[in-house]
């Protein structure tokens, strides 16, 4: 199993209009060209983004799916053609898991995804450790998935948490820091790191993760 977590990025007052398109025509994309378990808009991070994580079978899987919906005429002429005015950049991280992406088992969430650039050759050690602390952030946390970046991103890990609201968020991620055993494994971490940023994001109302 891969991921692709996309981020298209659109001009500033065309999001109303593009969530708009992405809603009716969500149907043609997903499951048939990759299943989308998500879709977010950031509430703190950069604005006007449209975030979507698919999964896929293998790298065979993603490119046969990508190649067939280049050639979708429902998907160019209902969607494409449509957005196509309003669209700024296009970012794209294929992902390789560390852990199983686990939806939360209540809907109303936010989320947080989480991002690191690790030393030069320092990714894949920095996901070992981090697999090994899944045990212990379950005691606070809600850990979507865990991901080394394949390719978009290089030396990258990323991991993308559910929070019931910002006020638990504020409340699990205290608890977190002041649990002993995840100091200890951050303490032996942090070193391999040399960049790290998060943004904050609110599930769209046909999101599959809620």
């Amino acid at each position: 199993m891969i991921y692709e977590l996309r981020t298209v990025t659109y001009k500033p007052g065309s999001m109303s209009e593009v969530l708009s398109l992405n809603r009716k025509t969500h149907e043609i994309f997903s499951p048939k060209y990759g299943e989308t378990l998500g879709l977010w808009v950031a509430e703190i991070g950069a604005l006007n983004r449209l975030w979507r994580l698919c999964a896929y079978d293998s790298h065979e899987d993603y490119r046969k799916k990508r190649e067939g919906l280049a050639k979708d005429a429902r998907w160019q002429s209902e969607h494409l053609s449509k957005v196509s005015e309003h669209l700024v950049q296009h970012e794209t991280r294929i992902l390789t898991p560390v852990v199983p992406v686990q939806a939360p088992e209540a809907a109303g969430n936010i989320y947080e995804y989480r991002y690191y650039r690790t030393a030069p050759g320092q990714a894949s050690r920095y996901a070992a450790q981090m697999e090994r602390a899944a045990a212990v952030r379950s005691r606070h946390v809600c850990d979507v998935g865990m991901w080394i970046t394949e390719s978009g991103q290089p030396d990258e890990f990323s991991h993308m948490v559910a929070h019931p609201s910002m006020e638990a968020r504020t409340a699990q991620r205290a608890a977190l820091m002041a649990d002993a055993e995840w100091a200890a494994i951050q303490s032996e971490i942090a070193a391999l790191l040399v960049d790290a940023r998060s943004e904050v994001l609110v599930p769209l109302a046909w999101s599959k993760m809620r």
